[in-house]
């Protein structure tokens, strides 16, 4: 998978972190902030569910350090519906269309489409919300991965603090999804 510039990924808990922040940063303060980011960072995918392929940062600021969003590449084996039939992208995208809107959270905007890459398909969803009475827009997207001829689904999540990145950060998942490739996948 192609990642743009200004990001940095890494595979959970890998020894290369350290020089990971070096190259991303352009002083000794700067890596010292990122590698604080991205022991957070590394916190958080202990949580998902799955298998937690890639993680990343996207480095806002060289000089500073300073991050602007983050990434995760998931896999997991593809369910299978209650009909005894394996979970793709048609069925994924009626699923969260069947979900409501969580009550705790104010939308600008949200929406799910199914799209077609040239790894097979995906699920993409396109979030903008903030929590109810407060202040602080948040922007999720994720590319659920629907690879032919594989088992497995791969889920692909960029999570920013900063709304306003949203067009940026949509095009950057869409380059990262695009080139997506399983290495043993049917030609």
């Amino acid at each position: 998978m192609d990642v743009p510039a200004g990001w940095a990924v890494w595979e959970p808990g890998s020894p290369d972190v350290r020089a990971l922040c070096a190259a991303a940063t352009a002083s000794r303060r700067a890596e010292l902030t990122l590698a604080r980011r991205i022991r957070v960072v590394e916190k958080e995918v202990t949580a998902l569910p799955g298998n937690v392929r890639q993680v990343g940062v996207r480095v806002t600021a060289p000089r500073t350090g300073a991050v602007s969003g983050s990434m995760s590449l998931t896999q997991w084996a593809r369910p299978t519906t209650d009909g005894g039939k394996r979970l793709n992208a048609r069925l994924h995208l009626d699923a969260l269309a069947a979900h409501d809107p969580e009550p705790t959270r104010a939308y600008r905007h949200r929406e799910a489409t199914v799209e077609k890459v040239p790894a097979g398909q995906l699920v993409l969803r396109n979030e903008v919300w903030r929590p109810r009475r407060r202040a602080g827009w948040v922007t999720e997207l994720e590319a659920t991965i629907f690879p032919r001829g594989s088992e497995d689904m791969f889920e692909l999540a960029v999570r920013s603090r900063h709304a306003d990145l949203q067009p940026t950060l949509m095009a950057e998942l869409s380059l990262m999804a695009h080139s997506f490739r399983l290495d043993d996948a049917p030609a």
